[in-house]
């Protein structure tokens, strides 16, 4: 009988990596399952019980170094690497009286532009300057806002900061300085994250998330104090970003935030249909 141990987890773990998996799903009664090539198959692992759910996400709090109490849980995100076989999300969650589990291995490789359906131009149209660029999409925003931060990376010079929920994707420094921090573990907030920015010896900044408009007034600071700021927003076509960012304010404060935006704001890129590309400020309303 298996016992699910920190030998077994980590073998779990390399299995998947071997297998091309990106995700490991772990439920009661069923047998563990990875994800490959999007489909859901079943492992030669035997059938889960309550205690071995429970044992493997005592081995998943250890490796994230994270103490929490699984009797209370209800749900919980957490990150962590393995030596060797790389580096890790994993959910926990109850669910009908047991924990269940999905582990996402994060991407090895950051995809380029071109990859995307862009072109290298496009990255240096977006760090031509300082100012805001806002990014738009749904499929693949994650990997475009990694392919940006690439672009940068490899071209630019200087110290950018990542704020990220989730972490994807693994950046090592290239031409520049990166630190990628990720909310909540690294940084309370996405907001907390852009005032720390706003003090920090900082040349570009990126923010997965706007979540509220004291995040997107962080980042509107970022841009008027000179420096790259690259923001994506979730669920809002390119050409609806203008509008979407005055609406996050107050009625009273249109008109500001209106006149504030105009004079930083830079892009808006979209992913749509396998294509990137993006919208020049002048083509974005904002009313």
């Amino acid at each position: 009988m298996l016992r699910y141990d920190q030998e077994s987890v980590r073998k779990m773990l390399q299995d998947a990596s071997d297998a091309g998996a990106t995700d490991i799903h772990l439920k009661v009664p069923a047998r563990p399952r990875f994800r490959v090539a999007g489909q859901l198959v079943n492992t030669p692992y035997p059938p889960l019980t309550p205690d071995d759910t429970r044992r493997i996400a005592q081995e998943l709090l250890t490796l994230a170094r994270t103490e929490l109490p699984l009797n209370t849980l209800t749900e919980r995100e957490l990150s962590f690497g393995v030596h060797r076989i790389g580096r890790f999300r994993a959910y926990l969650y109850k669910q009908r009286g047991s924990l269940g589990i999905v582990i996402h291995r994060m991407a090895l490789s950051v995809p380029t532009l071109k990859d995307l359906g862009g072109s290298p131009e496009l990255g240096d149209r977006v760090w031509a300057q300082p100012g805001l660029v806002m990014v738009t999409g749904q499929r693949n925003r994650l990997g475009l806002m990694a392919a940006l931060l690439q672009h940068f990376n490899r071209y630019g010079r200087g110290y950018l900061l990542s704020l990220e929920h989730p972490l994807e994707y693994l950046h090592a420094d290239g031409n520049c300085a990166v630190a990628q921090r990720e909310v909540p573990h690294d940084t309370p907030t996405f907001a907390e994250g852009l005032q720390w920015a706003l003090t920090g010896d900082c040349d570009a900044v990126m923010s997965l998330d706007l979540p509220d408009a004291a995040t997107a007034e962080l980042a509107m600071r970022v841009a008027e104090n000179g420096r790259h700021m690259v923001a994506s927003v979730i669920g809002c076509p390119a050409e609806e970003v203008g509008r979407w960012l005055v609406q996050m304010f107050p009625p009273h404060r249109s008109t500001e935030i209106t006149s504030r935006l105009r004079r930083v704001l830079r892009l808006a890129v979209f992913e749509r249909d396998g294509k990137v590309d993006f919208i020049e400020p002048g083509q974005i309303p904002f009313d």
